[in-house]
């Protein structure tokens, strides 16, 4: 298996945005010219219908293929897209840290905390997209903050374009990694820009 390309959406609430900006031919192409050959996809409880109604108008011509990953999420499912990246995705799984260990050369993320510093602490390259349907946007607040620290990307916008861009820039540049230590200072500002 070649690289690959893990996107987490939360495991809350479903970001119906972001799973419509990777399932498009134009991404997939995208990973392709960049080496990679599977795209996982975590994309939230309750939302498998729509996950695979989206897959299934978005990219016409998709095949199932056997389950990947069984071993750490229990309700994956696997395609294969017309230019050949193996799409993988799941509601859930409570393992997420092994499979960013273990799978992902780079991660692509909604911008809540615990997805941002699960993919930071396993030293990943780190691509956050805002969830902006959220009440009063503390995902931007966030994902901006982290990015000022040079510690992950953050799309501008939530679409194919905007990830694409962000994800080149990823790939670019070696993020700054976190502390491994605890930063009494970092722990502050993440909790003064959660509560504000």
């Amino acid at each position: 298996m070649g690289r690959t390309i893990v996107v987490t959406c939360g495991a809350t609430v479903p970001f119906p945005l972001l799973v419509k900006a990777v399932l498009t031919e134009q991404f997939l192409y995208q990973l392709k010219t960049w080496r990679f050959d599977r795209l996982v996809v975590q994309y939230g409880k309750g939302y498998a219908n729509h996950f695979q109604q989206t897959l299934l108008d978005q990219l016409p011509g998709v095949e199932g293929s056997p389950g990947a990953l069984a071993d750490l999420a229990a309700d994956s499912k696997a395609w294969i897209s017309p230019c050949g990246v193996e799409i993988c995705a799941f509601e859930f799984t409570t393992r997420i840290q092994d499979l960013l260990r273990l799978h992902a050369d780079v991660v692509v993320s909604h911008a809540g905390t615990g997805s941002i510093l699960d993919a930071l602490r396993l030293q990943k390259p780190l691509v956050v997209v805002a969830n902006t349907d959220l009440m009063d946007n503390h995902q931007l607040q966030i994902a901006e903050k982290f990015e000022s620290r040079g510690h992950l990307v953050s799309a501008l916008r939530c679409d194919t374009e905007s990830v694409v861009s962000a994800i080149e820039k990823v790939l670019a540049q070696a993020p700054q990694p976190l502390a491994d230590s605890v930063n009494d200072d970092f722990s502050r500002l993440l909790a003064a820009v959660a509560w504000a």
